[in-house]
């Protein structure tokens, strides 16, 4: 496995937190605006520059669908990614390093994060994961 292919994960996982974020500021957009068009009693125009609120909240719509899609994409990239990196650590014999992989590849912490878990500095966390690969 490469340096590019064990990072993967991380950047799955940042990728899948901004599309949450963006169906979450959606869904939010969506819920303050109107549902149904207003009764129209006459056949007099709306005035320029007035735009339709039901065209708006079905783009909506359909922009939260695209982003749901994406994000279950996403998590199955993840589980396939996760999987390679499980049987990529499997052949690791030296556990120390197995378990700096795990937590900066798969856990996504930060070397000062690392090294305190593994009671060592960072630097010393990150010289050895980069020495690796």
């Amino acid at each position: 496995m490469t340096f590019e292919e064990a990072c993967q994960i991380y950047y799955i996982n940042e990728e899948i937190k901004i599309l949450k974020k963006e169906l979450c500021e959606l869904e939010e957009e969506r819920k303050n605006r109107p549902y149904s068009k207003a009764i129209t009693y006459s056949d007099m125009p709306k005035g320029c520059g007035m735009s339709d609120p039901m065209v708006d909240v079905d783009e909506l719509v359909d922009t939260e669908r695209n982003l749901k899609e994406a994000i279950a994409y996403n998590l199955k990239q993840l589980q396939k990614e996760r999987l390679k990196m499980e049987l990529f650590l499997q052949d690791i014999p030296d556990a120390q390093m197995r378990l700096i992989i795990r937590l900066r590849c798969v856990n996504g912490l930060s070397w000062k994060e690392i090294g305190e878990k593994m009671g060592m500095d960072r630097t010393t966390a990150s010289r050895k994961f980069y020495s690796y690969f």
